[in-house]
């Protein structure tokens, strides 16, 4: 149902009488410490039967500054949770991606784990008795399916290092040559319990990435690249290849992005996700569908929709999916992420459930009438949910975080504004759950990654996917301490289709920021923002508009930029994803004025705001140079700058004793800079 602005008005109504009541019963403030004590469901499966589900919950140990992860069961109907396979390492470096399956007979459950110091397929009896390892791959076992007649399983796995790179490996001789492809990623397959007889299906000069066996066994559909790397897929193919002589055919052969096949249950379809052709960023990843013998694929653009995830239904003339964005994610929906269902005859796509959520892990029993999943609602770390494919109820099974209960996480909401050009702006609003009465709130701005993120609903409202810990700023504690917080959706994002996403073509930090001040100004006009008490945050693309921002206007008291872009040629030429810069801006040489002019080191002199500059050390996709020259810049021109480097940090930080403290200090910025509280 579409609510549109009534629904909009009431929030903000809701929001101001909340502030102008009196406070009731207080609750407890969540400290960093507490969020880094909350567990994350990171897979979801339900049993061939439907009668079990089984789930992975991982938990931040800062004893031993890694992420554990436990492997559950719990009946489909509800109860009490069993753990299993205590003794498994499951991977978890650097974070767990256990890739949970169940054995076709559901005897057994297997997850990646650590066997001899290499990620291998494990097998977890349901009668108890002992793990086994599965698979005994050289360079260990990654992505992986059972056999339809569960006595094969197909991995993905790389081929042996050369001796002599080993060599020089060990004798320190070993370099590292630019544009060097790394060894590919082969589809093998082996008989379960005979890991000596593996057997490469695929050859050196494809890099696989994902794969599907055909309903009888014979031949395993897969999508590869030509190459390695951090754009290779948007040159992957779909191919098949025969168990039974090792033939291969190619089914998809065309530009842009193929990748993550599935057969139909009646083994005639494969469904993957694909950008119709297209190899830019900004590229619809649409759910296609193609023959399994071949032919021109179909494409299910949605309205746009990002397709995440996708299972098949039993009987191969429907698709439940999770997307972000498109039909299902406009307006006041475009922080939800539904289960859908998409009929493959004529195209047409239903919401299943009801309510504002968000759909992760999405599986279906063997007879179609159930699925399982990760559901996160609002001020939640999510749960499993169990619907009825039939009449579409759900209900929640599990409850891995009851200490959320009573705690004072806030209340959020989707709120609207127009921009400066009268386009509807969308965003999600926190403010405190006991706020004083009729005094604006000291206010801080989180925007997103990308450009093309969002943000959905949850406790992290980044990061719900994942281990949702990696986020750096503490939101719920920041609501806590009386900030309100507010997450705007600027073009140039998720929410807005295509057209939203160029809309900033060589154009960042013009309407897209300029989208986020007018959110700013809606809050200060409302009442709910303390217009002399601002703050503004963000990582990657939101560290990027962090810093143009302070660069723009003087407005904000405190900012916070978090694997952030100064110079934006710095990304073309250093940065693992530089390639789709040119996207964006083409390359340096051909557009100087373009980059010079949306770069906010080409700014720093007009800063005036205290800014903290956080990075990870070994960041591949925003290099760390950037964050030292805007630094090095700030500080030669005697601005208010700090620069913490975060060693062993990527992108954003796997180690929960740097995801605290990275929180920590952020909480300390902000107070020292605005203060707590009204």
């Amino acid at each position: 149902m579409h609510l549109g602005r009534t629904f909009v008005a009431v929030v903000a109504a809701a929001v101001v009488a909340t502030l102008a009541r009196p406070a009731a019963q207080t609750r407890r403030p969540i400290s960093i410490d507490d969020l880094m004590k909350l567990r994350s469901i990171v897979d979801v499966q339900i049993a061939p039967d439907g009668q079990r589900v089984a789930y992975v919950v991982s938990t931040p140990d800062l004893s031993r500054n890694e992420h554990d992860a436990a492997l559950f069961v719990v009946p489909a109907t509800g109860g009490a949770p069993l753990r299993l396979g205590e003794a498994v390492h499951i991977f978890n470096i650097p974070t767990p991606r256990p890739q949970l399956r169940w054995s076709p007979d559901g005897s057994m459950l297997s997850v990646i784990g650590i066997e001899d110091g290499r990620p291998e397929v494990i097998g977890i009896p349901l009668s108890g008795a002992a793990p086994e390892a599965l698979t005994k791959a050289p360079e260990g076992a990654f992505t992986y399916e059972w056999s339809p007649d569960g006595k094969s399983l197909a991995f993905l796995t790389r081929d042996p290092m050369p001796r002599d790179e080993e060599r020089q490996r060990q004798d320190k001789s070993f370099v590292v040559r630019a544009d060097a492809p790394d060894r590919p990623t082969r589809l093998a397959v082996q008989k379960v319990g005979q890991p000596s007889a593996l057997r490469m299906l695929t050859p050196p000069s494809q890099s696989v990435d994902a794969l599907s066996w055909s309903p009888d066994g014979r031949e395993i559909a897969y999508s590869a690249a030509p190459r390695t790397g951090f754009t290779a897929a948007y040159d992957a193919r779909v191919y098949a290849v025969a168990l039974d002589g090792r033939a291969r055919r190619t089914i998809v052969d065309r530009p842009g992005m193929n990748t993550g096949p599935r057969y139909s249950p009646d083994g005639r379809s494969i469904a993957f996700i694909s950008t119709n052709g297209r190899s830019d960023i900004m590229a619809s990843r649409s759910l296609t569908v193609v023959a399994a013998s071949g032919g021109v694929p179909r494409t299910f653009v949605l309205d746009d929709a990002w397709v995440n995830e996708y299972v098949w239904a039993r009987d191969s003339q429907s698709i439940y999916l999770q997307a972000n964005d498109g039909t299902f994610g406009r307006a006041e929906h475009m922080f939800e992420q539904p289960v859908v269902r998409l009929t493959v005859a004529d195209g047409r796509a239903a919401r299943l459930g009801s309510g504002p959520t968000v759909a992760f892990s999405i599986g279906l029993s063997d007879d179609g009438s159930r699925l399982a999943y990760k559901s996160v609602d609002a001020r939640t770390m999510g749960d499993v949910s169990v619907m009825d494919a039939a009449s579409g109820r759900v209900a929640t099974i599990t409850d891995v975080n009851p200490e959320l209960r009573g705690s004072a996480l806030g209340d959020l909401a989707p709120v609207k504004w127009r921009s400066f050009d009268g386009m509807e702006i969308w965003g999600l609003l926190l403010t405190p759950s006991d706020p004083p009465a009729g005094r604006p709130l000291p206010t801080l701005v989180y925007i997103h990654g990308g450009p093309g993120g969002g943000v959905t609903y949850g406790l992290f409202p980044q990061f719900m996917h994942i281990v949702p810990q990696v986020d750096p700023y503490p939101t719920a504690t920041l609501t806590g301490a009386g900030y309100a917080i507010l997450f705007p959706m600027p073009r140039g994002g998720a929410g807005y289709g295509e057209a939203g996403q160029r809309a900033i073509v060589n154009a960042w930090g013009e309407a897209d920021y300029r989208d986020i001040m007018a959110g700013v100004d809606q809050l200060i006009a409302q009442g709910i923002a303390d217009p002399n008490r601002l703050g503004v945050m963000g990582a990657s693309y939101g560290g990027y508009m962090t810093n143009w921002i302070v660069t723009q206007t003087g407005r904000f008291k405190a900012a916070s930029a978090g694997a952030s872009l100064s110079d934006l040629s710095d990304t073309f030429y250093l940065s693992e994803g530089g390639a789709f810069m040119v996207d964006y801006f083409k390359r340096p040489w051909e557009n100087r004025e373009g980059y010079a002019a949306h770069s906010p080191l080409t700014f720093a002199e007009r800063v005036t705001t205290p800014l903290l500059i956080q990075h990870g050390e070994a960041d591949p996709r925003v290099p760390i140079a950037g964050a030292w020259k805007f630094y090095r810049t700030l500080k030669a021109m005697g601005k208010t700058v700090e620069l913490e480097i975060y060693p062993r940090g990527g992108h954003v930080l796997r180690e929960p004793m740097q995801q605290r403290e990275q929180m920590r200090r952020n909480l300390e910025w902000f107070a020292k800079w605005i203060g707590k509280g009204p």
